[in-house]
């Protein structure tokens, strides 16, 4: 006689069993699927099937999203139907489905590899054409390619390659050890900093995008660069000289420095106040640089030459009136030219005339500063050189200082004075 007890264990038994079976069908023998179907079917066409096989997963980055429901041979190789699950609806069309090896034994699964992020998106009836289909390199293929490498290899040679490494890794251990833990740790560094590396990779492209655009640029350079080394190359001789040549002469200037330190310091130091000078009146003096050209081009226009000659083009006028003024000095004062003795200045005497008389002398009388006629102005904003109203005022040049001088012609401004 079964005791209550016993029969509501076995009661208990039997739900636990059933529930686990119904579990184990639904999860591994996928028996739900013959209640209700909860995926939608995709086709895959293959050139060939590359071992894969009815029941095997379908993965999606790396996680199952369906399994192969069945394969059909074609015409064209094989067409292999994928069951994806329905909440896996966000797996881009535009997929390559590659078949690949879980493990060493050879367990195939279909990859899902998508080229894009966005849509399209796979759905019920979609096909995933044979040009993006990928299988697996076949055992028979790769082992006879091995064959033909090994045999490849000459014996002799490959016995020499061996005897070197042994001889160059001999009694090394250690550090051929400290070179595996030091890379060990540079791995661990560098899945520590997987994330910044990545983020560099990534914004790397802006600086590419940048290499890019100042493509010329660089271009350029190394056009440069290549004559500035030529040019180097071409004064090698002169180079060597002065290499050999340097020490003694910076010997000599550092004795000059030496022997002249007092004085030169005294000479910059006097340059400082010039300098604050020339700094003040910078315009002044580069104007002048401007239009001293042009004031040296009509001196050689004035002196003209003509063959071996010198022609003088320059004309004198001679106003006599009004006369000059004799009026307020004393003719007894007057001294003979030949008289160098020392004598005290008449400080009372000037001109009383008139300036209407005679031509009156005397601070009194000097013409106030007035504007003259303008040659010429410089413009030290624009850098323009603009000539006056009167065009007689013009510095027409002939080449005069060419013909005497040559190409060097404005050596002459430097070396004139020196004599």
């Amino acid at each position: 006689m079964v005791s209550a007890r016993t029969k509501r264990q076995l009661l208990v038994f039997v739900f636990i069993s059933l529930v686990g079976v119904s579990y184990v069908g639904a999860r591994y023998a996928r028996l739900d699927t013959l209640v209700w179907d909860t995926s939608y079917q995709v086709d895959a066409r293959f050139a060939e099937s590359g071992g894969i096989f009815t029941g095997a997963e379908v993965t999606y980055r790396g996680v199952k999203v369906g399994q192969v429901s069945d394969m059909t041979l074609t015409r064209d190789g094989v067409t292999v139907e994928l069951s994806i699950d329905k909440g896996e609806k966000r797996i881009p069309a535009n997929t390559v489905a590659l078949v690949g090896n879980k493990s060493a034994v050879g367990e195939q699964y279909v990859e899902l590899d998508p080229k894009t992020d966005d849509g399209p998106y796979l759905k019920d009836g979609s096909v995933i054409a044979t040009a993006d289909t990928r299988v697996p390199i076949s055992t028979t293929e790769f082992l006879t390619n091995t064959d033909r490498l090994v045999d490849s290899v000459p014996q002799g040679s490959l016995r020499t390659v061996v005897d070197e490494l042994g001889t160059a890794f001999a009694g090394t251990g250690q550090d051929l050890g400290r070179i595996i833990d030091t890379s060990n740790e540079f791995i661990q560094a560098a899945d520590q900093n997987f994330d910044v590396t990545t983020a560099l990779i990534r914004e790397s492209n802006t600086v590419l995008r940048t290499q890019s655009d100042k493509g010329s640029a660089i271009r350029s350079f190394a056009r440069d660069l290549a004559l500035f080394s030529g040019t180097l190359a071409d004064s090698d001789a002169s180079l060597r000289t002065l290499i050999d040549n340097g020490s003694a002469t910076a010997n000599e200037l550092r004795a000059f420095l030496e022997r002249n330190q007092v004085d030169l310091g005294g000479l910059l130091n006097n340059l400082v106040t010039t300098g604050q000078v020339v700094v003040k009146h910078l315009d002044g003096i580069r104007q002048i640089l401007v239009l001293y050209p042009y004031e040296v081009a009509s001196g050689y226009t004035v002196t003209a030459r003509t063959g071996d000659h010198y022609n003088a083009r320059f004309g004198f006028i001679f106003n006599p009136d009004p006369v000059v003024c004799h009026a307020g000095y004393d003719p007894r004062e007057r001294r003979s030219p030949t008289d160098g003795t020392n004598k005290r200045m008449d400080e009372d005497a000037r001109c009383t005339e008139s300036a209407r008389k005679s031509n009156a002398r005397g601070a009194q009388n000097a013409p106030r500063p007035g504007t003259g006629t303008t040659v010429a102005s410089y413009d030290l904003g624009s850098d323009a050189l603009t000539w006056g109203d009167d065009p007689g005022a013009r510095v027409v040049y002939d080449g005069g200082a060419d013909q005497l001088y040559g190409d060097d012609a404005w050596s002459s401004l430097l070396l004139a004075p020196a004599g």
